[in-house]
């Protein structure tokens, strides 16, 4: 019996343009990006500033309409390679400002966050700058611990630091403050103060009254502070911080964690793990809890938030926190300026040159207290905005897979033996029972080559007599299909592509490929080049019959071009940093992609003689599932962060000039191969146009299918006049989606068509 699963839209306000600088990944989910944000300062209600994980700096100057985005705030460092988790900023105006974090990172900018240059210091790259403190706009400090525990010193507004004569008595500090350049302020591990009068010379300890970590201080003066931390516990003291008052009240409880402490007229205001700000007026006689969230922004769960700021009135402040949130409270209007609807894993992505988008993964909590049902991103705007499908409420299965026949008729499979079938661009879905498969296996792959033909592939579990399942009339009914091998684990399929009806290829536990000529009637194991044992192979992409690449652990990539007949090429890049690759894309015989942990991303445009990383340096978490458009957009799913992530710069598939000599005249000609499967080339010309011979016109170069439907966005561009050829590859993803049949390619310049040709597309 069907399951009619039911959807809930929940739209939120996102930026509307974000100036993603140095990375060539833009962030889609979430917006404006997905890293923590552990520090914020706001100027005025306009203009504010956030650091975070992951080397993150953002910007805004008009309330979150546009962002300027940035991962590279931090140094570069590590095993594997990483932009440093930013933990603390001090910004002297909105031009000068230094970061620090892990990696040793003291970073400063002079021009408002536009870079950040390394400063000279002698900081190690094993250790973490936790805080920083200024007194004026020259003469400030940071401290550094667990490992090599150092207190420096600026006298330059941050270019350089130098480290002062002595040292607070512990190695674990979290927060500095700096009053004068004699007195300064440390907190440590365990509530420990650490204070010095002589700049450091001489330390003396002053217990804070709690055995639990103490994270920030705020201080209105020279003697009046505030301090929070675990345990819902907050201190004050009216002496310079020589002696500490208990102010948590009703607050005390081990399950609350402060992380944030700041000061409006009579009130202390803390943040922390809630989504609420809890303010005192009496110095903790009472707390009240505040919402500072927009309702429509609100999520279930709730987050960690790091930071806030406030303006000289309590009645405009920002909050920033885990997930990449951003929320700002106007008097009592309450402005999300970040967008996020899931978090947790996603595994698979998958979008059409209409603008829909679908994602999948796991609930974002699956708890005794809390269940969602959110495993179903769907966006119809290519990832402008975004809405949870929701499914049934029994259902918590975390998908692995997406494949789309067209923007209507799709499959998701996943664990707990769960299969669905959408045929209105994913709003409703179907479930599909599989015959005499027992409860709780993990669905890995579905692979359709038409609306009635497809397979889906699972990993081994005892009693399953079978992993490969097979459907010709959509799903209604399924057949077994088996791996001449025992029923042992080496019939767990982790990726299949199915080229066609007859012919494709899957990846099995042992590792190897296995390759079916007879719609997976049977399947013959084909060999590696070095008999590879020691891991996994996670995807295969095939670009034809003869040609493709697989990949998975230890840096593994395999090639064949000739299907598999002699063994597959070892063709992995040498690094010392070792990844697990999850996902391969394939553009052509020349170009792929290979993608997996920490953001990790190799590219070759050789065949695999030689690999270029195109690492994002961990900006992005790891890398699990991919899509490949034929205009050569790459999309990309992380697990942990639920983010969805685009890069058009990855591949050669743009234009290509072959003549600069100018045209007599406009002209599109005919593809060359035609017939092909899957990859042609299309050559253009563009005359002179306007009044001056070098004025570029707006070149458009589409493909559509028989009934019109737009397909592929070639060239979509200001041109100089001259010779253009481009490549289109036909295949969606590395699956063949696309049917056998006429295309038509349109050449149109400033609105006007010069020319459409027939292609035919035969598999």
């Amino acid at each position: 019996m069907k399951k009619h699963l039911i959807y809930i839209f929940i739209f939120f306000f996102i930026s509307g343009s974000q100036a993603q600088m140095y990375q060539d990944w833009k962030w889609l989910h979430q917006s404006p990006q997905g890293n923590d944000l552990r520090w914020v300062k706001m100027w005025d209600v306009n203009t504010i500033y956030a650091i975070g994980s992951k080397g993150t700096f953002i910007k805004t100057t008009d309330r979150g309409v546009t962002w300027t985005v940035q991962h590279r705030a931090g140094r570069i460092s590590g095993i594997p390679i990483q932009t440093a988790d930013l933990k603390d900023a001090w910004f002297i105006d909105q031009n000068t400002g230094v970061v620090v974090g892990s990696f040793g990172s003291i970073f400063r900018t002079t021009n408002g966050g536009l870079t950040f240059d390394s400063t000279v210091n002698p900081i190690p790259t094993n250790t973490t700058v936790t805080s920083v403190s200024f007194i004026n706009s020259t003469t400030g400090f940071v401290i550094s611990g667990l490992t090599n525990y150092r207190l420096l010193k600026t006298t330059d507004a941050g270019a350089s630091w130098f480290q002062v004569s002595g040292s607070p008595p512990y190695s674990n500090p979290y927060h500095v403050r700096a009053f004068t350049e004699s007195k300064i302020m440390v907190l440590n591990q365990l509530g420990d103060v650490c204070i010095t009068t002589n700049g450091g010379a001489i330390w003396n300890t002053y217990p804070i009254g709690s055995q639990v970590n103490f994270y920030k201080t705020y201080f209105t003066d020279a003697n009046t502070g505030y301090a929070c931390g675990d345990w819902g516990r907050c201190r004050y003291t009216t002496n310079g911080g020589f002696n500490w008052i208990n102010m948590s009240g009703a607050l005390f409880d081990r399950a609350i964690h402060f992380f944030e402490i700041k000061v409006r007229g009579n009130a202390v205001y803390m943040t922390g793990n809630s989504n609420y700000l809890w303010r005192s007026t009496n110095f903790g006689g009472s707390w009240d809890s505040i919402e500072f969230i927009n309702p429509s922004a609100q999520v279930p769960w709730s987050n960690y938030y790091y930071g806030i700021d406030f303006l000289t009135t309590s009645d405009t402040m920002i909050a920033v926190g885990s997930k990449g949130s951003v929320h700002q409270v106007l008097s009592s209007n309450k402005n999300s300026l970040c967008s996020y609807v899931k978090t947790g894993n996603l595994r698979d992505v998958w979008t059409s040159s209409s603008g829909l988008m679908l994602a999948a993964g796991a609930p974002s909590s699956v708890s005794a207290t809390l269940v969602t049902h959110d495993q179903i991103l769907r966006s119809t705007n290519s990832g402008l905005n975004w809405s949870t499908v929701q499914l049934s409420p029994t259902s918590v299965a975390d998908f692995y897979s997406i494949d789309m026949i067209d923007d209507n008729t799709g499959f998701i499979c996943g664990s707990k033996s769960a299969v669905y079938k959408t045929t209105n661009g994913g709003l409703n879905w179907d479930s599909l029972i599989i015959p005499n498969m027992i409860a709780n296996v993990v669905l890995s792959k579905v692979d359709f080559v038409n609306a009635q033909t497809g397979w889906i592939f699972s990993r081994y579990i005892a009693g399953n007599d079978s992993t490969i399942f097979k459907t010709t009339n959509g799903g209604i009914n399924w057949t077994k299909q088996k791996l001449s091998v025992a029923l042992t684990s080496d019939n767990t399929i982790n990726s299949a592509c199915m080229l066609d009806e007859n012919t494709g290829w899957l990846l099995n536990a042992k590792p190897r490929p296995w390759k079916t000529t007879n719609g997976g009637a049977s399947w013959d194991s084909t060999k590696l080049s070095d008999n590879y044992l020691a891991g996994a192979l996670y995807d295969i992409k095939m670009l034809n019959a003869q040609t493709g690449y697989c990949s998975g652990s230890n840096n593994r990539v395999y090639k064949t071009t000739n299907g598999g007949a002699t063994p597959w090429q070892s063709i992995g890049y040498t690094s010392s940093t070792i990844i697990t690759l999850y996902a391969c894309e394939v553009m052509n015989q020349q170009e792929c992609v290979v993608m997996g942990t920490n953001g990790t991303v190799y590219y070759t445009s050789n065949a695999g003689a030689n690999w270029v990383n195109k690492n994002p340096y961990g900006t992005i978490d790891d890398i699990y599932g991919s899509y490949l458009t034929p205009d050569g957009k790459l999309y990309a799913t992380t697990l942990l962060t639920a983010g969805v992530h685009k890069n058009q710069n990855m591949f050669s598939v743009g234009i290509r000039p072959i003549s600069s000599s100018t045209p007599e005249k406009f002209a599109l000609m005919q593809n060359y191969p035609n017939p092909f499967n899957p990859v042609t080339i299309i050559k253009y010309m563009i005359a002179e146009n306007g009044k001056l011979k070098t004025e570029k016109g707006f070149v458009s170069l589409k493909v559509y299918d028989i009934v019109g439907k737009e397909i592929a966005t070639l060239v979509n561009e200001k041109q100089m006049p001259g010779t253009y050829e481009v490549t289109w590859n036909a295949r969606h993803g590395g699956s063949s989606t696309l049917p056998s049949g006429v295309y038509f390619c349109r050449l149109e310049v400033d609105g006007e068509i010069y020319g459409v040709r027939r292609m035919l597309l035969i598999k």
